[in-house]
């Protein structure tokens, strides 16, 4: 992706703080590795599926008793690293009391990554995908949904594993387990 930065030296690393202050912040942009990444834009399919699995998030916790869910958010996973995960959500006790104007300054215990088009287009960009999910697995996020679209697919890692827990299908349902406890969606539900 050809994205011209603002301001911002791309040969260089920044600081998450450094990193909260440049122009680049307010727009889709990611700190990785302490670099400013441009965000691809959303998909029809990969904004559908964000926009149905937080629906039905909060239609099963309607009054957030048992966590939060955010889209479009940065969140400080470590220093020199802020990405935008597809959806994060946190567990009730976490949820951070205040609401900041930059990144959410707590680790998700759950991440959902749609894959898009260019990182399953080529090996190098696979592998980028899988290293993203491998660093939040690394900062303690509990699972990790990475979705594939072409694929009709949801793997599920935890945390501690390098390996997908498990690939489930349209004919399977995404479980919360002790993130949201009782919530479950079927499979096929993302790809309607």
């Amino acid at each position: 992706m050809t994205l011209q930065l603002n301001t911002t030296d791309v040969t260089r690393t920044y600081t998450n703080e450094e990193f909260e202050v440049l122009p680049e912040f307010d727009g889709r942009f990611e700190l990785l590795d302490g670099r400013v990444v441009a965000k691809a834009m959303p998909s029809d399919i990969h904004g559908w599926i964000c926009d149905t699995i937080l629906g039905e998030i909060y239609a099963f916790d309607r009054k957030r008793k048992l966590g939060a869910a955010w889209t479009n958010a940065t969140f400080v996973i470590r220093p020199g690293w802020e990405p935008i995960p597809d959806l994060g959500y946190i567990i009730a006790s976490r949820v951070p009391k205040i609401r900041s104007e930059k990144s959410i300054k707590v680790v998700p215990d759950l991440v959902v990554e749609v894959h898009s088009p260019g990182d399953l287009d080529s090996k190098v960009g696979y592998n980028a995908a899988l290293n993203k999910v491998g660093k939040y697995l690394e900062a303690g996020v509990r699972i990790v949904w990475a979705i594939n679209c072409r694929a009709q697919t949801v793997e599920v890692y935890h945390h501690g594993q390098s390996e997908p827990w498990q690939t489930l299908g349209v004919k399977d349902r995404l479980d919360g387990e002790d993130v949201i406890p009782g919530f479950e969606l079927k499979v096929a539900r993302l790809f309607e």
